[in-house]
């Protein structure tokens, strides 16, 4: 058996991601145990987050974390299974999560991984939804509208891409947890009927098909309180026209943009921000750590008792990973997109 990597070749153009072409499988030979160092621990990585923000990553711009350049491999979230350990933090067997190679195996130091979970085995559900609503997307809508939002009772919350990852999850905890009145945004029909049917959103706004403003204005004529954005760009600059006193929004996300090769798109609404006294704060989840156990908390109770619905967009194989940060940017997902590194289908 061989490791499979997945590399960046090129810088992403204009024509990405409706050509995708910035990719390529390579394999290599398997880290062996014993080239295992002090502090660190071989991984068997099993399930690979893919999310909207690798877009930025692979396009060479300085964020929080260093860019991925051509002849490097990707990178991203994983749940990974410790293999050999030589660290104090974590043993043979432990279930790991963090910011791995897209690779099948590797070697990493232990500062960069969190234990979930000591013994037995997962499945791949469970090693899903450490992804999904107890991981990443739970914990960045947990804590977007913690920190920032702070909703109240029967205030109205508005939320974009609101099938997403992020966005599903944030609807649920908008109106079953904050007891908020939402409405969701979303691109055609097929999506905004799961916000609504599914997710239970008083209703959705498909912008893809419907007048934005001329829907906010008759859903919501006293204006928003809370904006939870997962798009930014010119539906922001929209959303701008509609907000209330001290609105809160929530800068998440900006997918809008993320594809975009000329001039950024310029916010010009913001002068509503100062009538209105508003606030408008980005965040990324992990400056919050206090609110972990919290969230992940208050999810759990969520999911056991029924009142959240999470869907996975898996794609088979790590070969399969390119295609399903494509599928994402594109729009063309149905939840949380996730890869389970191992295909189980036989090899033609």
């Amino acid at each position: 058996m061989s490791n499979l990597q997945v590399q960046l070749i090129k810088k992403p153009d204009a024509k990405y991601p409706r050509v995708n072409d910035v990719f390529q499988v390579k394999r290599a030979q398997i880290p062996n145990e014993n080239e295992v160092k002090d502090g660190e621990v071989l991984l068997e990585n099993l399930y690979f987050s893919i999310d909207a923000t690798m877009r930025v990553w692979i396009s060479g711009a300085k964020t929080y974390v260093d860019p991925v350049v051509p002849g490097n491999t990707m990178f991203g979230q994983a749940v990974s299974k410790v293999l050999a350990s030589k660290s104090e933090k974590f043993q043979k067997g432990d279930y790991v999560i963090g910011l791995v190679n897209w690779t099948l195996y590797q070697i990493i130091s232990d500062a960069k991984l969190h234990l979930v979970r000591r013994g037995g085995d997962i499945d791949d559900l469970t090693g899903y939804s450490f992804l999904g609503p107890l991981g990443i997307s739970g914990l960045t809508a947990y804590i977007g509208f913690e920190a920032i939002g702070k909703p109240k009772e029967g205030e109205t919350v508005v939320i974009s891409a609101a099938a997403g990852a992020v966005g599903e999850i944030a609807v649920q905890l908008a109106k079953t947890y904050y007891k908020c009145k939402v409405i969701g945004i979303a691109g055609g029909p097929e999506k905004c009927d799961y916000v609504k049917k599914q997710l239970g959103a008083h209703d959705c706004i498909d912008y893809k098909n419907e007048n934005l403003s001329k829907r906010l204005r008759e859903l919501i004529p006293n204006g928003i309180h809370v904006y939870f954005d997962n798009v930014g760009g010119e539906m922001l600059d929209e959303i701008l026209m509609h907000i209330t006193d001290h609105t809160r929004i929530i800068l998440c996300g900006a997918i809008a943009t993320y594809n975009s090769t000329g001039e950024p798109y310029k916010v010009k609404n913001y002068p509503r921000l100062i009538i209105k006294r508003a606030v408008m704060q980005g965040f990324l989840y992990f400056d919050h750590p206090e609110l972990f156990k919290p969230g992940q908390a208050t999810i759990s109770q969520m999911l056991k008792q029924g009142q959240m619905k999470i869907r996975y967009d898996i794609q088979n194989g790590l070969e399969q990973a390119p295609n399903g940060l494509a599928k994402l940017l594109l729009g063309q997902n149905n939840g949380k997109v996730v890869v389970k590194a191992k295909s189980e289908q036989p090899k033609l």
